[in-house]
């Protein structure tokens, strides 16, 4: 727990006094029911039959950390699954569950963007080639990426998030430092977007008289797509349990913009489904439908999942999931 102005937003009663809490993406919840369901398993192993792998995942925020323990030859260390679950914790009510057919989360790719000029005295930019200018240009027109070339049915978002340059008003730098965020559904409109922003980066320095910009790729992964089959076999094991909580989406319904490399398992050869288990309690929903305020996403410095209900969810649903696979034949 560690005390910022960023954790002093969202605060729990801990040992009787409010303390500043940070939930950020929901993984303390993850890796507590990934720790229940393994509990409920082996208690229960009389009900199923097979070899279990609990894969604790790191660095899913850098969406890097499935890729290490591949390159760590984690399939050839242990037998490589024939099926795969994994459950993530989201902005909606607490005892739901979300099923989605195909395409479940975006493609992500980051990117780094260094544009080169020429520094000199704020009185004088004849003299200098400015890469403030480079960057204001860069971030208005690569949106023409997505509103002129990717088909406009299709998902697909470029964020510059980070535009770093200079230090005081006086002073035209020698540099500026953009960092992007890449989403896309298809492999297709990921290189569109791809290949559009390094065109239009070159471009720009182009125009300014500039050298060309550095481009460094930081990381990325594919979308999740989870195996139809496995969701409609899961919908059938919870419909009857949770009833309208439980909410089947199909393929032809649009993923979730955000990203998570499980999708590197998948692409491994894994078939699996990513769930989404929800996690706002309904005193939470109501005083925001009161102030009129929208509930927040992960991330913001006010999701707090209610705990209890989420875990409780999590594991139950992992669990079942589990025993239906891995019926004694």
């Amino acid at each position: 727990m560690v005390q910022t102005s960023y954790l002093a937003r969202s605060q729990e009663i801990v040992d009787g006094k409010p303390q500043p809490t940070a939930h950020s993406c929901g993984h303390d919840a993850h890796m507590t029911w990934w720790v229940g369901t393994a509990q409920a398993l082996l208690a229960m192993k009389d009900q199923w039959k097979g070899t279990l792998m609990f894969v604790g995942q790191p660095a899913e925020e850098t969406v890097g950390g499935a890729k290490a323990m591949l390159d760590d030859k984690l399939f050839e260390r242990f037998p490589k699954p024939d099926i795969g679950f994994a459950a993530h914790v989201g902005p909606f009510p607490a005892g739901s569950v979300k099923l989605k057919e195909g395409v479940s989360t975006s493609a992500s790719d980051a990117l780094e963007i260094i544009f080169k000029g020429r520094g000199g005295h704020g009185s004088m930019p004849s003299a200098t080639i400015d890469p403030v200018v480079m960057g204001a240009h860069f971030v208005s027109d690569v949106q023409t990426v997505i509103s002129r070339e990717k088909d406009a049915g299709a998902f697909g978002v470029i964020t510059v998030g980070a535009f770093n340059a200079g230090t005081v008003g006086n002073i035209i730098p020698d540099s500026a430092n953009l960092k992007l965020s890449l989403r896309s559904f298809s492999a297709v409109n990921r290189t569109i977007l791809n290949d559009g922003v390094r065109r239009t980066a070159k471009a720009v320095s182009d125009m300014a008289g500039a050298p060309a910009p550095e481009i460094n790729y930081l990381s990325g992964t594919a979308a999740v797509v989870n195996d139809p089959a496995m969701i409609r076999r899961l919908g059938a094991i919870l419909t009857p349990i949770w009833g309208e909580k439980v909410e089947v989406a199909p393929a032809s319904a649009p993923g979730g913009a955000a990203s998570e490399d499980f999708s590197v398992f998948i692409d491994a050869g894994v078939p699996s489904v990513m769930i989404g288990i929800g996690s706002f309690s309904p005193d939470m929903i109501a005083d925001y439908k009161k102030h009129g305020a929208p509930l927040p996403v992960n991330h913001s410095p006010y999701f707090a999942p209610d705990p209890v209900s989420a875990i409780r969810t999590g594991v139950t649903v992992l669990t079942l999931a589990v025993l239906d696979a891995a019926q004694p034949k």
